[in-house]
């Protein structure tokens, strides 16, 4: 692998820092000159796209290709759809014989001639990742244009008259003329005890000892009602048949997320909004009744979720509501009504419901408390009372919140002041074209918010959405330094 150290000095640089989809999108979509290096330095670089969602499973294991995607494959990327189409025979060789059972999940799309429409293992869309970045870079080298990867971790950046220098973990410095940070989002929210002898603080990393619980016959107790909890019960499919699941779910308000259901022909609810909103309660109040007609039009969730994503790409939020702060009160609300989830694993959740393996509690997890035998959870309701639930096993699935924690490089980023929180979503803010305020950079990941003066209607926790902002950037043009 080559070193920071072995970069020309005298050849125009330019660094991507991250290894996952938009990292890969800031390569995919650069106006490099003929004889430019472009250096790419994430924990995976080599596997640039991957990131931590997509990365090859640990090969003998059950749960290999166990947790999906949360949409279906079109509603991802069309390009995905067809290549997964493209792979179909070696997909069902790799897939058969596998719990659960995905390829009977699948087969009902399949045979109607809808594999666009299946939600895949993530690990194919890593596959798929790598096959689109073996293109660019033959295309890049075809150009004259070097790429370089390094797997290691940025953690600060300075500009310098001869540049901007990023220090890695590694103790090496990189100097570069133009950067590109493309960092993941925040860490899971910490729970107080979320971490002990009959606790987990995620899943990803935890398979084994979690495993260890779920093949014990032990209740599995998932903080949180997200895609994550989704792959928690995924993980226990993989290792129990059904009847013999204990699994609880506790979530705020209580509800599983609707599946996203393809349908063909496809189609998308197309919202008729208008402008002038003062507040972003009167904006959403038409927001509500339009989704409302598209469910009473027969709209599915997919419809509903992929219609609006699109309606606001095209009109962004402070088209309907001017104020800006009032517009930063819009995504929160609009991110639960508008959300959903892996059909497989949301469907296989209501029938274990039905068949009383698993549940779903209303309540909030102040903390948990590890005893001889077990957990227990420290729940408070709507109205401020806590109580006790003793359980198995206990995964926290809460997803970002106030105790959630970002990389070190942004971390540094914030510090400095080059890029700053969004008041009232508390999300990231930056400027037009994800320009920061360093001449020469970039930056933009799922915990971004707010883009110049756009709001942010959906989060971008969506691969489609990443690579079309960035695709809507421009490259920073690099300052002149003499």
């Amino acid at each position: 692998m080559t070193q920071p150290s072995d970069l020309a000095a005298d050849v125009p640089t330019h660094v991507i820092v991250g290894d996952g989809i938009t990292a890969f999108a800031f390569l995919e979509t650069g106006d490099f000159a003929p004889g430019e290096q472009v250096v790419a330095v994430g924990r995976n670089a080599t596997q640039l796209g991957r990131g931590a969602a997509y990365g090859a499973g640990e090969a003998g294991t059950p749960w290999r290709y166990a947790y999906l995607l949360n949409s279906p494959a079109d509603d991802i990327d069309p390009a995905f759809a067809a290549w997964l189409a493209r792979h179909w025979a070696d997909i069902e060789d790799r897939m058969q014989g596998r719990s659960p059972d995905w390829l009977a999940m699948a087969r009902p799309l399949v045979e109607a001639g809808d594999t666009y429409g299946v939600n895949a293992p993530r690990e194919f869309y890593g596959d798929f990742m790598a096959d689109q970045l073996k293109g660019v870079l033959a295309r890049l080298a075809a150009a004259g244009v070097s790429v370089t990867f390094i797997n290691d971790e940025a953690i600060s950046l300075r500009e310098a008259p001869d540049g901007v220098h990023l220090m890695l973990a590694s103790g090496q410095a990189i100097r570069a003329r133009t950067v590109d940070v493309a960092p993941g989002g925040p860490s899971t929210m910490r729970i107080d005890g979320d971490d002990g002898p009959f606790a987990a603080p995620s899943v990803f990393g935890h398979e084994h000892r979690i495993a260890e619980h779920i093949k014990a016959g032990e209740e599995i107790f998932c903080i949180g009602g997200n895609a994550a909890m989704l792959d928690v019960l995924r993980l226990c499919q993989s290792l129990l048949d059904d009847d013999q699941i204990r699994f609880v779910a506790c979530a705020p308000d209580g509800e599983v997320p609707p599946p996203l259901v393809p349908r063909l022909p496809r189609r998308m609810t197309q919202p008729q909004l208008t402008k002038g909103h003062d507040t972003a309660d009167s904006f959403l109040a038409q927001v509500s009744a339009q989704i409302d007609l598209a469910k009473a039009a027969g709209d599915e969730m997919r419809e509903i979720r992929a219609g609006f994503r699109a309606h606001f790409l095209a009109h962004p939020l402070h088209h309907y509501v001017s104020d800006i702060n009032e517009a930063r009160r819009v995504p929160g609300t609009l991110r639960h009504w508008l959300r959903g989830g892996t059909r497989d694993t949301i469907q296989d959740m209501h029938r274990l419901i039905g068949a009383g393996c698993a549940r779903v509690m209303q309540g909030m997890v102040a903390g948990v408390d590890h005893g001889a035998g077990g957990a227990v959870i420290r729940m408070v309701d709507a109205t401020g009372t806590e109580t006790l639930y003793q359980t198995g096993f206990v995964v926290n699935c809460a997803g970002a919140g106030p105790k959630s924690t970002y990389d070190p490089l942004t971390t540094d980023m914030l510090r400095q002041g080059l890029i700053n929180v969004c008041p009232v979503n508390r999300g990231l803010k930056v400027g037009d074209g994800c320009r920061i305020r360093m001449g020469p950079v970039r930056f933009l990941a799922p915990s971004v918010t707010e883009i110049g003066n756009e709001v942010m209607a959906m989060p971008l926790y969506d691969a489609h959405m990443l690579r079309t902002y960035v695709g809507r950037s421009r490259r920073v043009a690099a300052i002149n330094h003499g």
